[in-house]
Formats: C-alpha cells, sequence, structure tokens
C-alpha cells in the first residue's frame, strides 16, 4: 500500500509539472540502490594540494529497467513502470528483454506482481492510485510471456515457484468468485488471472468453461500476442 501511494504521488506530480527529483527526498528510503548511473556522470577523485582533481566518467549506459532485472530488485522495477506507464509501448519493448537477465525470471516476475489479486473490486474504483499498481503488474505478466526465447528449450520454473503461482490462481478465482462469479469480474482482474495461469500453469480446479470466461472478459485481443507464447494455454484452446 505504501508503495501504491509513492506512485500516486509521483504520477500526481508529474501531471502538475513538478520534478520528481526534487521531491524524491519524501521517500528516498524506499528507492533502490544505485550503482550505477544511468546516463554518463562525472565523479571526483581526491588528489594532493599539487596535483589538480581528476574526473573519471562512469561509462555504464545500461538501461534502467536492464539493471533492476539484474539486481532482481522488485520494488524497484515496478516504481520504475510506473514511473513510464504512460509510455507503454516503449516499456513493452525494454522490459521482456530485460526479464531474462534476472538470475531467477520465474521467481523475480512473482515476486514483482506481490499479492495485489486478493484486494477486492473496491479496492480498484474509479481514479483509485491503485488500479496503477495493478497495470503494473498485468504487463509484467505480459513481459515474462514475451521474453525472448532463453535459447535452451523452455525456460525451467522451479516446482516450489510453480506451487506458490498455482496457490496465488486459487485464492484469486476464489475472490472472484466471491464478487459474482467469473463472468462478472472486471476486465482488468479476469485480465491478471488469465496471464498468471498463462505464465505459470493452469491449477487442476480450473474448468474449461472457466477459462473462457477469463478471454471474454479480459479483452483478450489485446494480449493475444503474450497468450499465444503461453506453454500451459497454447495446447487446450485453438
Amino acid at each position: 500500500h505504501i508503495e501504491s501511494i509513492e506512485n500516486a504521488i509521483d504520477s500526481e506530480l508529474k501531471s502538475n509539472g513538478v520534478d520528481i527529483a526534487a521531491s524524491s527526498n519524501l521517500h528516498q528510503p524506499l528507492s533502490p540502490p544505485r550503482n550505477n548511473a544511468s546516463a554518463e556522470t562525472t565523479v571526483t577523485v581526491s588528489q594532493s594540494p599539487q596535483e589538480p582533481a581528476e574526473t573519471v566518467p562512469e561509462t555504464s549506459n545500461k538501461p534502467e529497467g536492464e539493471r533492476l532485472c539484474e539486481l532482481m530488485c522488485s520494488k524497484g522495477l515496478r516504481r520504475y513502470i510506473c514511473g513510464n506507464i504512460s509510455h507503454r509501448a516503449k516499456l513493452m519493448e525494454e522490459i521482456p528483454a530485460a526479464l531474462k537477465l534476472a538470475k531467477e525470471p520465474a521467481k523475480f516476475v512473482l515476486e514483482c506482481i506481490g499479492k495485489f489479486y486478493l484486494q477486492g473490486r473496491k479496492a480498484y474504483s474509479k481514479d483509485s492510485p491503485m488500479i496503477s499498481a495493478r497495470q503494473v503488474s498485468l504487463l509484467i505478466l505480459e513481459s515474462f510471456l514475451l521474453m525472448p526465447d532463453p535459447g535452451k528449450g523452455k525456460l525451467k520454473i522451479e516446482s516450489s515457484v510453480k506451487d506458490e503461482a498455482e496457490m496465488a490462481a486459487v485464492a484469486w478465482k476464489k475472490r472472484l468468485m466471491g464478487e459474482g462469479g467469473l463472468a462478472a469480474a472486471e476486465q482488468i482482474d479476469a485480465r491478471g488471472l488469465l496471464l498468471l495461469i498463462a505464465c505459470y500453469g493452469v491449477p487442476s480446479d480450473f474448468r474449461s468453461m472457466d477459462l473462457l470466461d477469463f478471454i471474454r472478459t479480459s479483452g483478450s485481443n489485446e494480449i493475444v500476442g503474450a497468450l499465444r507464447r503461453s506453454p500451459f494455454l497454447a495446447p487446450m484452446i485453438s
């Protein structure tokens, strides 16, 4: 919740033309460590009084998304995506390739989405700051499906990660059933759950009609490119 509030503050400041960098001290402790500059900077090196100061350029120009994925910094990646959520096309080019750099991409993606799916639809009413947080999670799941081929067959997902994802999917479905059924789910809810099971597998208690409900209500035509890459959905759906 704190992270979502911070993201909402950042978004509001941007919309009012306020320099985010100047106000970053509001939540500096939660920012990820910056070991490498995203742009070239200069660092002054101490010298003896007889020698002039020397400037040493930092040559790392690695994109922020790649750096955060390499560090497996889930909170940092979420903040980065949220701050650039209006540039979706750019993110969809950058994040899938960046996720491949994570040591354990499947585990990292699951850490990134957290447990937002347990929050009911009332938490995502119109103009709620939580909406952008959910959009970030959906973009990360979609990017995981679009991640470039690792080159050695299918991406391996540890059994513990698959079990955690299955428990998340079951809990998500249970909440939707309590809110009126899968066919009545909000589009963002249905899309999120559909992407989750497309990434990690379809739990055994999900029926074919459940999948059909998700496809109907999720606006699946907008994410069909990602869904077709699912090793779990593709064999089940013509």
